[in-house]
């Protein structure tokens, strides 16, 4: 086979293979999230059982990360990783559980923000993003340094 008919080959193979990739955002069911993903649900949703008050949960197929949303009824939400990993924990109705927050961020926010509590926490290669119920906005890298402070 010539160089050019490898090279179209190859093109075609790719381009196939992004479009198979980037399938739409479509909605699931509970189950297929990954296992993990269900147990983290299951623990800090109990009052919310997902298998019964859930609003939909979705599946994401990216080309670099796919991911999964959980969104309840009264519009909090979970975001995994296609690992199952939380990436994301948004509360309207409720608090982010402290047995989320890594320790170092909980430590800091009880020294300095007492009284205020975790509306939600983001978590990204890089840091972790916080909302507290006041509105203040706090970025810590991932050793749970304080980098940034928005009010």
């Amino acid at each position: 086979m010539n160089m050019k008919k490898q090279v179209l080959m190859l093109m075609a193979a790719l381009m196939m293979g992004s479009l198979a990739i980037h399938a739409a955002e479509r909605v699931i069911p509970f189950e297929q999230l990954p296992q993990n993903a269900q147990v983290f649900t299951r623990t800090y949703f109990k009052a919310e059982d997902p298998l019964y008050r859930q609003a939909y949960v979705t599946y994401d197929p990216e080309l670099f990360d796919s991911s999964y949303m959980v969104v309840f009824t009264n519009g909090d939400g979970l975001e995994f990783n296609k690992d199952g990993e939380w990436k994301d924990y948004e509360c309207t109705q409720c608090f982010v559980p402290d047995e989320v927050i890594p320790a170092t961020i909980q430590a800091y926010l009880s020294a300095n923000m007492a009284g205020q509590r975790v509306k939600k926490i983001e978590r990204n290669r890089r840091s972790y993003d916080v909302k507290l119920d006041s509105g203040l906005e706090l970025e810590f890298d991932l050793k749970g340094n304080l980098i940034e402070l928005d009010d």
